[in-house]
Formats: structure tokens, sequence, C-alpha cells
């Protein structure tokens, strides 16, 4: 019929070809989906802060509180292990200070090092974090199930242990 266009069913072989769209492979690879599935995590264990009456944490102050071991960690070290700047660090370090949950001390075996150390306060938000995390895991074993998102903590300590393995042979 003139004016009609006919629809036509790709074969095998030109759908092999045809490839994904650009916006399709960026924003599913397994590397775009870790981090929104991280960025949703850390969001919801903001929010469940907030409700335990930590309301001055920000999203942004979670590197800081991923990266600080419970004894104190270097601030070096911090922005090693959060991929950031020594001096976007010290601002974090700067902001949690102020707040009250750290306070930064000389390395006693390096006096130009600094060590972050938690406070009273800031161990208080610790356990806040904990049970955070808690409530934020719960969310999501109700969203997918709970063998599914033990099955996808498992497949993700495989793949870090992994990767930590190559690491080390390289």
């Amino acid at each position: 019929m003139p004016g009609r266009h006919r629809l036509t069913t790709p074969t095998p072989a030109s759908a092999r070809n045809k490839r994904p769209s650009i916006d399709h492979v960026r924003h599913e690879h397994l590397g775009w989906l870790l981090g929104r599935a991280d960025l949703l995590f850390a969001e919801s264990v903001t929010r469940a802060m907030h409700a335990h009456g930590f309301t001055g944490v920000r999203l942004v102050h979670i590197a800081l509180i991923r990266n600080v071991d419970e004894a104190g960690t270097r601030i070096g070290d911090i922005a090693k292990r959060a991929g950031m700047t020594k001096q976007a660090t010290g601002q974090l370090v700067n902001e949690f200070t102020e707040l009250g949950f750290i306070t930064v001390v000389p390395d006693p075996s390096d006096r130009r090092a600094k060590i972050a150390k938690y406070t009273a306060k800031g161990r208080r938000l610790l356990n806040a974090i904990v049970a955070s995390i808690e409530e934020t895991e719960a969310a999501f074993a109700a969203a997918i199930g709970a063998r599914e998102t033990e099955r996808l903590k498992a497949l993700l300590t495989e793949l870090l242990a992994a990767s930590a393995s190559a690491a080390t042979t390289s």
C-alpha cells in the first residue's frame, strides 16, 4: 500500500550485528549497577542515621565513616581508601571534627602524620550506623528476598577476594 512502511522482523544475523546503544551499555554495565546500588544503600543508611538522631550526617560523610577504623586511621590512609585527595579528605575530617564525631591527633609513630579517631559521640554514631546498616539490609531483603540478598553479598565477597588475589599475583 502506498504510504505504508512494511515492518520486517530482523533475521538472527542482523540481530547479532546490531550493537546496543551507547547509553544502554553505559547505564547497564556491572560497574554502573554496583555504583547505583551503593548510592541507594548509602542514601538509605543516611536516612536511617537521621532517624536515629544523627541529623548532621550527610551522604558525603559516608566516604569518611566507611574508611575510619574504630581505633583510628591516618588521614592519608583514609584518602587512599576513599579514592579522594588528601585535601578533600581533610575537609571532610574538619567537618566531622566540628560535628564532634572525631578528633585529630598526631600519629605517635610519625609526628607529621595525623590520625582521625572517633570521640565518644562518634562511637555512638558507629552504633547507629550498625543499626542503620541492618535496617537497610532488611529493606533490601524485603525487596529482593533474604536468600538473594545473602547470595548477592556472598558473590560480591567472592568477587572482591578474587580481585585482591589477582592484584597480589600481578
